[in-house]
């Protein structure tokens, strides 16, 4: 079988590229024959043909490039004419979408059904039914759904964008141009959907098959076998979204050792401490070995997840993960069995929690987190899930 795997970056840059490489690895390994498309970048793992599009920074524009762009944001021409040529190179039996909105943009869609071509989207954020994509509200710093159900006026509104009356526009045209057009639902064939949280909103406004398929992680790099040091790790995005901020003067108050791993625009007001230490992004074996010899990762999120990678990562070591009692991380975390689900809004009660199980024999919860995870969440599973779905529509076209 012939897959596309489309996404608008083709380098590490957070846990939908990192699982489409992954899948991508795979599939190959499992006989199948896999193209990469997206972006432009000289950061790109994979490059076999000249189809790309240009790369769009929108964080690094004049006024002009981003008037320019912001056309490109909600309907990019040159994706719609770069595919053509690859699609009728590679001729692919699946194409299989990841995060594509505002560089590649939906324009791609019909040239890909007009080919017979089957459409598979994971989705890996609340992007079909959420014009920012992160189901939150930074203006009342809280979890938020109106555009679920409701209008998506109400990006504008609230100015979800950066606080940006024109970027917030321009969001929420691009999610009335696709919906009114029924774009999702006319060319997606099935999504999947790594939680059944993340399900259950999308099917408000998605019509076709959705199914849950967990993410998977299996590493087989070299890691530091023993890192003689106690210690809690976050490592993600450090954004306000994520609730870092506030681990800083819980782990400070407990006067236990939290290591930070990670990048984003709260970097800068973290302070490294006696117990607070901030390292900055890292990747590949330094990442998990650090994660390897965690006592637990710590997860404080604000915001809703969908599958968060962090938890399936630390799964496949036998690291326990601490996570907010809501959305994906309540699926995948038993509470007191593989990690515990608790109210990060009490911190007094954090800090006497954090001393608590600081000093707990986690033996046990290790091994029923190590078999969670080999019953769910491995590479072998995944596939196998995967390719039923690839195979039902291939067949079907027999």
């Amino acid at each position: 079988m012939k897959i596309l795997q489309v996404n608008k970056y083709l380098h590490n840059f957070g846990g939908a590229e990192a699982y489409m490489f992954n899948l991508s690895d795979a599939l190959r390994l499992s006989g199948h024959e896999v193209e990469l498309w997206g972006q432009s970048n000289k950061k790109n793992i994979e490059v076999n043909h000249n189809y790309n599009i240009d790369y769009i920074d929108y964080k690094n524009q004049d006024i002009i490039q981003k008037i320019k762009n912001s056309f490109k944001t909600i309907y990019n021409n040159q994706s719609r004419k770069n595919i053509i040529p690859l699609l009728e190179e590679f001729k692919p039996d699946i194409v299989h979408l990841h995060n594509y909105n505002f560089q590649i943009t939906p324009s791609i869609l019909p040239e890909i059904k007009k080919r017979n071509i089957t459409i598979v989207q994971t989705v890996h954020d609340s992007q079909i039914v959420c014009p920012y994509h992160r189901l939150y509200n930074f203006r009342l710093n809280n979890k938020c759904t109106k555009c679920v159900e409701g209008s998506f006026y109400n990006c504008i509104l609230d100015r979800c964008f950066d606080n940006s009356l024109a970027a917030s526009t321009i969001g929420a045209l691009e999610s009335y141009y696709y919906h009114n057009k029924n774009y999702y639902n006319n060319y997606i064939d099935h999504i999947i959907s790594p939680s059944k949280f993340l399900a259950d909103l999308i099917s408000n406004r998605f019509n076709n098959e959705i199914s849950i398929i967990p993410n998977f992680f299996e590493y087989n790099g070299k890691i530091k076998k023993d890192i003689k040091e106690n210690y809690f790790l976050y490592y993600g995005r450090l954004s306000e979204e994520k609730g870092v901020l506030s681990l800083t003067e819980i782990f400070n108050k407990a006067q236990i050792k939290l290591k930070i791993v990670g990048k984003g625009p709260l970097g800068k007001n973290i302070d490294n401490t006696k117990y607070v230490e901030y390292i900055g992004p890292l990747y590949g074996s330094e990442l998990f070995s650090l994660l390897r010899n965690a006592k637990f990762v710590i997860q404080p999120s604000k915001g809703y997840e969908n599958c968060p990678m962090t938890v399936v990562e630390a799964f496949s070591f036998g690291v326990p993960v601490i996570a907010p009692n809501h959305s994906g991380f309540k699926e995948l975390i038993t509470n007191e069995q593989t990690g515990h689900l608790i109210d990060f809004n009490n911190k007094n009660q954090l800090v006497n929690f954090i001393r608590k199980i600081y000093n707990q024999d986690l033996s046990q919860m290790k091994k029923k987190v190590l078999k969670y995870y080999k019953s769910n969440l491995t590479k072998k599973i995944h596939i196998k899930k995967i390719l039923s779905i690839y195979n039902k529509y291939n067949n079907a076209k027999i």
